[in-house]
């Protein structure tokens, strides 16, 4: 007998009868639903157990809502705190420019002041660069001869000395700091009256030769003393930090601090030198003619 053939298909209906048999129990469910209230129960009952499902069959979708939310949300977050960062920085930046601008203005208004109150023969410049270094006790101006800049001229902040015109040019000059090695300043103690001389050491200042007979103290300010014909007498230059006597010395060891901010100001006065009068006694015998 033969075996029966295997076939793994089985018969279906068609799909328009499926079609029609549920088009026709639907048509029947309604009408039993308007008709008769135990339809009605039997509804909610089903609806009420069919909930879980729909309600797990829902939360893929409210689940891919907020993760879209969430991730829109972050990515504002992260936008609005990289605009917020930007505005900071520039907010800040901003705030250190007016800072650096006021300190400025103070200080040009500081120099135009001295200016205006004790050495109207004089002229305000600005420092445009330090030198080739940091270091080399240079500065340069942006005034030159066209402004009456002269060799030998002194320039001062509005705290003290600053140093001495070097080299002119037309519209520029050079400024040779005092704590140069080859610069001296004659200075007197503003407390006493005492004469000396103050020495650039190629970025400090010192007191050699002071001596020991004369009183010198701690925190006692040097002046110019006016007795050469480059810088004006009273024109502050140093504060003593440190002052003790050098034993098998005559001298005082001492250490100074410059008052002007050497390496700091950016205004400027150069106080220009006076012009001998025209037709001053070249010939010493003639001051001695009645």
């Amino acid at each position: 007998m033969p075996a029966p053939s295997l076939n793994f298909t089985k018969r279906r209906s068609a799909p328009v009868g499926k079609l029609f048999l549920l088009s026709f129990a639907s048509i029947a469910l309604l009408a039993l639903d308007q008709r008769f209230e135990g339809v009605q129960q039997i509804r909610k009952v089903a609806a009420s157990l069919t909930f879980p499902l729909q309600w797990l069959a829902s939360q893929p979708v409210e689940l891919y809502r907020y993760t879209r939310s969430l991730a829109q949300s972050q990515t504002a977050l992260q936008a609005q705190n990289r605009q917020l960062n930007a505005e900071n920085i520039r907010l800040q930046a901003t705030a250190n420019q007016n800072r650096a601008l006021e300190k400025e203005l103070k200080e040009l208004k500081s120099v135009l002041n001295l200016k205006q109150e004790d050495f109207g023969n004089s002229i305000a410049a600005e420092v445009v660069s330090s030198g080739r270094n940091f270091s080399s006790n240079l500065l340069v101006i942006d005034k030159g001869e066209e402004s009456g800049v002269r060799q030998g001229d002194a320039v001062i902040d509005q705290r003290g000395l600053v140093g001495q015109i070097i080299q002119v040019r037309h519209l520029s000059a050079d400024v040779r700091l005092i704590s140069a090695n080859d610069l001296i300043v004659p200075v007197s103690v503003a407390r006493t009256g005492v004469r000396s001389l103050i020495y650039g050491e190629g970025g400090g200042i010192a007191l050699r030769y002071f001596p020991q007979g004369a009183d010198l103290q701690k925190e006692d300010i040097l002046l110019t003393s006016g007795m050469d014909s480059i810088y004006p007498a009273g024109i502050p230059v140093a504060k003593v930090t440190e002052v003790s006597k050098n034993t098998g010395t005559a001298y005082y060891r001492s250490k100074l601090e410059p008052v002007a901010g050497l390496n700091i100001s950016k205004y400027l006065l150069v106080i220009q030198q006076k012009t001998p009068a025209a037709g001053a006694a070249s010939d010493p015998a003639a001051s001695a003619r009645p």
